[in-house]
C-alpha cells in the first residue's frame, strides 16, 4: 500500500483509491488494502462501493464480521441523513430524535426538515422557538490541544441548523442528540480513518443509561467539497448563511471554539 499511502498524504485521494483498486486486482484478499479502500469510499461518501468493501470483508475475515454490521449500519444511517437534509418525505418527522432532554428539540428537528424544503421562513422561526426555549448548558470541555478542561455556560453546534443538538449514530439510527439530554460524552479520539467520518463516543445519558454513539464528524455534504482539506475534515468553512463545510465545530459561552475530533471529554452540571 506504499503508493496509495504515499498519495494519501498528499491529498490525492482519487489516487489513492485507483493505487488500491489496482493492488486489489492483484491481491483480492489482502484485507488490509481492502480495508483502507472502504474507508476512503466512505469518505467520499460512494455508500454502495464502501458497502460492497465491508461484504468482501465480512467474507474474507470472521474478524471483521462484526466490523461490517456495525459501520454498515453506519452507512445506512447516512442515506438516511442524507435523505432527511434533502427534504424528502412527508410531515415534520424525518429528523429523529435519539434521547430527549426537553421538548424543545422537536421544534430544532422541525426546523431542520422545513429548511431542507426550502420553507426558510418556517424554518427560522421554529428554529428561534427552539433555541428560546433550548436551556443552558453549563459544563467542562477536555479536549486535544489544551492544557486544561474549559469550563462553559453553554455549549452549541458552531452551525446554526443544529445549535444545541448533536447529529448522532445510535443503533444504525442517525438523528438528533440534544446536549441537553447528555450527563457526560467521552470519546478517545479517531484512531483510524474512519473515525474521521464517524466520531465514536460512549454517551451517559441524564436519564440514566449509557449509548455508543457515532457522531457525523463533518457537516452534511462535505464529502464532495471543492477541497481536500474540507472532505477529510481538517478544515471547516462557512456559507452565507452560516453552514459548515468541513469538520464539525462546537463553540462555547467564553468564545472558544473546539474541533469535534478533538474532543475527549464533554461533562454537563458541576465538574466531575
Amino acid at each position: 500500500m506504499n503508493d496509495a499511502d504515499a498519495r494519501w498524504r498528499d491529498g490525492d485521494i482519487d489516487g489513492a483509491r485507483a493505487a488500491l483498486v489496482a493492488r486489489l486486482k492483484a491481491a483480492p484478499a489482502d484485507i488490509p488494502t481492502r480495508m483502507f479502500l472502504f474507508q476512503l469510499m466512505a469518505l467520499a461518501g460512494d455508500w454502495d462501493k464502501a458497502r460492497t468493501q465491508l461484504d468482501t470483508l465480512a467474507r474474507l475475515s470472521p474478524a471483521a464480521q462484526m466490523l461490517a454490521v456495525a459501520y454498515g449500519q453506519a452507512i445506512d444511517a447516512e442515506r438516511q441523513r442524507a435523505a432527511a437534509l434533502a427534504g424528502e418525505g412527508e410531515g415534520e418527522g424525518e429528523v429523529p430524535v435519539l434521547a430527549r432532554g426537553g421538548d424543545w428539540i422537536d421544534d430544532l428537528a422541525a426546523a431542520l426538515t422545513l429548511g431542507a424544503r426550502g420553507e426558510r421562513a418556517a424554518a427560522i422561526a421554529r428554529r428561534d422557538a427552539a433555541l428560546d426555549a433550548a436551556p443552558d448548558t453549563a459544563g467542562t470541555l477536555r479536549a486535544a490541544g489544551l492544557d486544561q478542561p474549559v469550563a462553559f455556560d453553554w455549549i452549541a453546534d458552531a452551525d446554526p441548523r443544529f445549535g444545541p443538538a448533536l447529529e448522532a449514530i445510535v443503533g444504525g439510527r442517525w438523528g438528533l442528540l440534544p446536549f441537553d439530554a447528555i450527563e457526560t460524552l467521552t470519546s478517545d479520539g479517531p484512531v483510524d480513518l474512519r473515525d474521521t467520518i464517524w466520531f465514536p463516543a460512549e454517551v451517559r445519558l441524564r436519564a440514566g443509561g449509557s449509548i455508543a454513539a457515532m457522531l457525523p464528524a463533518r457537516y452534511p455534504g462535505s464529502h464532495a467539497a471543492p477541497d481536500v482539506a474540507q472532505r477529510i475534515g481538517k478544515r471547516t468553512d462557512w456559507d452565507a448563511a452560516g453552514n459548515g463545510i468541513g469538520q464539525r465545530v462546537l463553540m462555547m459561552s467564553g468564545g472558544e471554539e473546539v474541533g469535534l475530533m478533538a474532543v475527549r471529554r464533554l461533562h454537563f452540571g458541576a465538574q466531575a
